[in-house]
């Protein structure tokens, strides 16, 4: 605790947080990238020092992804992706201190609930953790699947399409169960699979510059406004949030309770909350709703990261992949994560309660801030010009993660499909969101399956698996009866017309 609050603990903090917020804003090179580079230093780095550093790095960067989506339309995190066509709009419209506020607000908020409580409830969450298996890790990942489906916006057929192009591309490389090689083409790149940071680097990212390219938006410039101050990223973020205080407290405790799985992380509660609240707004004018999905979004992503040690801490489980960094650096410290640890090392675990509320509360607002205000420059950039460092930003941020060219030409491959699909009418986060969770789903039904051996009836023998198959049909039978009366909506207007 007095590490924390020293001269080296307090430049820990700060510098993390500003290297979080650059390296975060940069397409390609998430949060979990930002602190496997920071292993290094952190090696010779006392761990109450070294700990609340990763932890401002992971808290700000996530949030600094959003800056892509706001620039240029490119979501820097899988978890963004579920909200950065809303994002994306609204800083046209509102201008990009005010989309950015909201996120920074909603993440600053959602971290604080869910430090909160992984403080008040880490005994209690790791309890209901441990009756995880196999069976519900399945029905989580149908769960999240289910909700993007629904979250388009337009049409759920070629909803369902997209996400079941991006199932496909989960399956390249090696079968995570049995090991057998397959979808590889005799290519030893395609062994490992697709990565689904370059696959999204290149839907999203490449795919705006083809766009452009084949189909100059005129009105670009003018559409936007870039107009705003403190008060626009501060203040009415902040009235946002105590107005729909509800909507934020059901989103962060969504990413409290995903987070704590191990190996879930924020992506998936992400998408859950964003898809609640785009289904439940299903029929209301397009953009009308686009702050309560970004604060919904938010709020559950920076609740998650939280969450996400609880397992760490207490199992030895990694709850994502920046919690599995560190707790390699646990071993490289001598440092035995479990129940014990809390009874061994009160101050350490002190330390980390009070780094996540000053991340939130401190540092990520302020470097928030600085990040928006580097938007709103970026975002009076020429086209052409802008353009031109998208385009050098996808080829970097592509090659960076695995310092290999053909991760280029994937992420270029990938460009291609995403600007035929767009063309189709066919929504792109899905393709992403089945590349995500496409292993996920495998592998626990495989494990289900073969433990069970083939015996189906297993997977609803749980009470916990129940629930969330319940929690599956409900989001369906929502999901199919608001796809339905837009479906009558848009046909009475379109016989108006007529």
């Amino acid at each position: 605790m007095t590490d924390l609050f020293s001269f080296q603990g307090i430049m820990a903090l700060v510098l993390g947080g500003f290297y979080g917020a650059i390296f975060g804003a940069i397409p390609g090179l998430t949060a979990t990238l930002a602190v496997a580079l920071f292993i290094p230093i952190a090696f010779f780095l006392d761990p109450g020092v070294a700990l609340p550093a990763i932890i401002a790095i992971s808290s700000v960067a996530i949030y600094a992804g959003d800056v892509g989506s706001t620039v240029a339309r490119i979501p820097g995190t899988p978890a963004s992706a579920a909200y950065f066509g809303q994002l994306f709009r609204l800083s046209r419209k509102e201008g990009p201190l005010y989309s950015l506020g909201i996120s920074a607000m909603g993440s600053a908020v959602g971290g604080v609930i869910g430090a909160l409580l992984l403080i008040l409830t880490a005994s209690l969450i790791v309890m209901v953790a441990r009756q995880f298996s196999s069976f519900e890790y399945f029905w989580i990942a149908v769960l999240g699947l289910m909700a993007g489906v629904f979250a388009s916006g337009g049409s759920a057929l070629k909803s369902f399409a997209s996400l079941l192009l991006g199932l496909l591309f989960a399956t390249v490389g090696v079968d995570p169960t049995l090991g057998f090689p397959r979808f590889h083409f005799g290519s030893p790149q395609l062994m490992g699979g697709l990565n689904y940071i370059v696959a999204m680097i290149g839907l999203f990212g490449f795919s705006e510059v083809l766009n452009h390219v084949f189909k100059p938006d005129k009105d670009y410039e003018a559409e936007l406004d870039t107009e705003g101050n403190a008060r626009s990223f501060f203040i009415r973020p902040l009235l946002l949030v105590v107005k729909k205080k509800w909507l934020v407290l059901r989103s962060s405790l969504v990413g409290v309770m995903v987070g704590f799985l191990p190996g879930a992380g924020a992506d998936i509660g992400s998408w859950v909350s964003s898809s609640i609240e785009k289904i439940k707004n299903k029929g209301k004018a397009e953009g009308e709703d686009d702050d309560e999905i970004i604060l919904a979004g938010t709020s559950s992503n920076n609740a998650a990261v939280a969450s996400a040690w609880i397992p760490a801490l207490s199992l030895g489980l990694p709850g994502d992949t920046i919690t599995a960094i560190v707790l390699g650096i646990f071993m490289m410290k001598g440092i035995s994560p479990g129940p014990l640890l809390f009874d061994q090392q009160p101050g350490l675990i002190t330390s980390l309660y009070l780094t996540f509320i000053i991340s939130n509360i401190v540092l990520l607002p302020v470097f928030g801030y600085m990040s928006a205000l580097m938007a709103k420059k970026l975002i009076k950039t020429p086209m052409p010009l802008l353009l031109s460092v998208v385009t050098a930003l996808c080829i970097v941020g592509s090659y960076a993660i695995n310092n290999d060219v053909y991760d280029v030409w994937i992420m270029a491959g990938m460009g291609f499909l995403a600007f035929f699909l767009k063309r189709g009418g066919f929504p792109l986060a899905q393709v992403v969101l089945g590349m995500v969770l496409g292993p996920i789903l495998e592998q626990n039904f495989m494990v289900s399956a073969i433990k069970s051996r083939w015996d189906l009836t297993s997977f609803f023998d749980r009470p916990i698996a129940i629930l969330l198959m319940v929690m599956t049909i409900i989001i369906i039978y929502l999901g199919v009866r608001y796809s339905g009366r837009m479906f009558q909506k848009t046909d009475i207007e379109e016989l108006t017309e007529d």
